[in-house]
């Protein structure tokens, strides 16, 4: 037989007969949190994602914004514990992520002017009463605060709102003129 052109061919090697087994499934690490972490991060992280919301103009900056601050609590909690108050301690995470986020332009425009007016304790505690309708034990739970210090806080915030030329205060979402 001539070797023409074209008909030739070439010799591949056959796969074996044998079947190959794939890799086992890696077996993950399961992480045990302290259960107190985890009642602690149930018990706010809601509160925290819809405050990062209100004060955040990205909702997925918002969401990563919490998830790192309650990342960081993790890594610390049994300092974060060992604290006079957990809740504080928290919030002052929280915050300064969201200070760092919104120092580059990411802020909310109802925010931006309360934060302008108000020193940021007291801005706080506008947004968590009149925007996410908290009441004042809430706010103080939620920021780790006593609630008479919430109260006299949010007198002095509408004081000084009522000084100025504009003075909105951000509405609770449905909520009327």
């Amino acid at each position: 037989m001539a070797n023409l052109p074209g008909q030739r061919r070439k010799h591949c090697p056959r796969p074996p007969r044998h079947t190959v087994e794939p890799p086992a499934r890696p077996t993950g690490l399961i992480i045990s949190l302290p259960a107190d972490y985890t009642a602690f991060c149930m018990l706010y992280q809601d509160r925290y994602l819809r405050y990062t919301r209100v004060r955040v103009a990205d909702p997925g900056l918002s969401r990563t914004l919490v998830e790192t601050a309650l990342g960081s609590l993790a890594t610390n909690w049994t300092t974060v514990l060992a604290s006079q108050c957990p809740a504080a301690e928290a919030w002052n995470i929280l915050g300064s992520l969201i200070a760092q986020a919104v120092g580059g332009h990411a802020a909310t425009k109802s925010c931006t002017t309360v934060y302008r007016v108000l020193p940021p304790l007291q801005a706080d505690l506008v947004i968590l009463r009149h925007r996410l309708s908290l009441s004042d034990q809430q706010a103080a739970d939620l920021m780790g605060v006593d609630e008479p210090m919430v109260t006299s806080q949010l007198r002095m915030a509408h004081r000084n709102m009522s000084r100025q030329p504009a003075h909105p205060l951000p509405q609770a979402p449905g909520a009327g003129p």
